[in-house]
């Protein structure tokens, strides 16, 4: 994995180079660090990078016009930001986590792990509730809805939340348990019970927490697969 650390703090990079190397160790396979938005652009543009560590007060520039600017780009991001106020803002991106300064080594390191763990039931990801930034366990959702270029998290409670990204961006910040059974909806395969056949082929996915949730005929074979498995 490839990591780019965007930081015009020298002893805060450095520290940060130093946590990144500790927490990873042999996974990581190229290190950059970069302390303006344009350096950073160009190195986007030459490596592909799984994770970036960004400051929002870059020589007076701010960090976000960098996700802006690189909005159709696959990396994640971890906010480190002195500005917690701005941390909002970061949920617009789908960031994975907003570490605020000055933070600790335990910090960090429960954000990187966010990084390492989403492709687990522990991982987390970041909703907006009641105008604060909170996290919610993989594991406690039931399926996402496509809401015009915002998504629906229906988690297992019943609890509905939304999310700034559209269904097609959020998707890719899902663990591989998560399907796309429809172009508006995400089901969490975990929770899955029945599939349903209608009429003219038409197909419904029952889970724990709701049922009738609409199947593409090109997605039935495959939930067919993975309920009979």
């Amino acid at each position: 994995m490839n990591v780019l650390i965007l930081e015009d703090e020298p002893l805060i990079a450095q520290g940060l180079e130093r946590e990144v190397r500790a927490h990873f160790g042999a996974r990581l396979g190229n290190l950059v660090l970069h302390d303006n938005v344009p350096q950073a652009l160009a190195a986007l543009a030459q490596e592909q990078i799984d994770l970036l560590l960004l400051d929002l007060n870059l020589h007076g520039a701010n960090g976000y016009d960098l996700l802006r600017l690189a909005a159709d780009a696959r990396f994640q991001t971890i906010i480190v930001s002195a500005h917690a106020e701005r941390s909002i803002t970061a949920f617009e991106f789908g960031v994975l986590d907003f570490v605020a300064k000055p933070f600790s080594r335990e910090r960090l390191h429960k954000a990187l792990q966010r990084y390492t763990g989403r492709h687990t039931e522990a991982a987390s990801l970041a909703v907006k509730k009641r105008g604060a930034l909170e996290w919610i366990a993989m594991a406690d959702i039931d399926h996402v809805q496509a809401d015009g270029h915002y998504s629906n998290i229906v988690l297992c409670s019943g609890e509905q939340c939304f999310h700034d990204l559209p269904i097609d961006k959020l998707m890719a910040l899902l663990p591989p348990h998560f399907l796309r059974v429809h172009r508006s909806y995400i089901v969490n395969s975990l929770g899955f019970k029945r599939l349903q056949i209608g009429a003219g082929g038409k197909y419904a996915l029952d889970t724990q927490t709701s049922t009738g949730i609409p199947v593409s005929r090109s997605s039935y074979p495959a939930l067919k697969q993975r309920l009979l498995g």
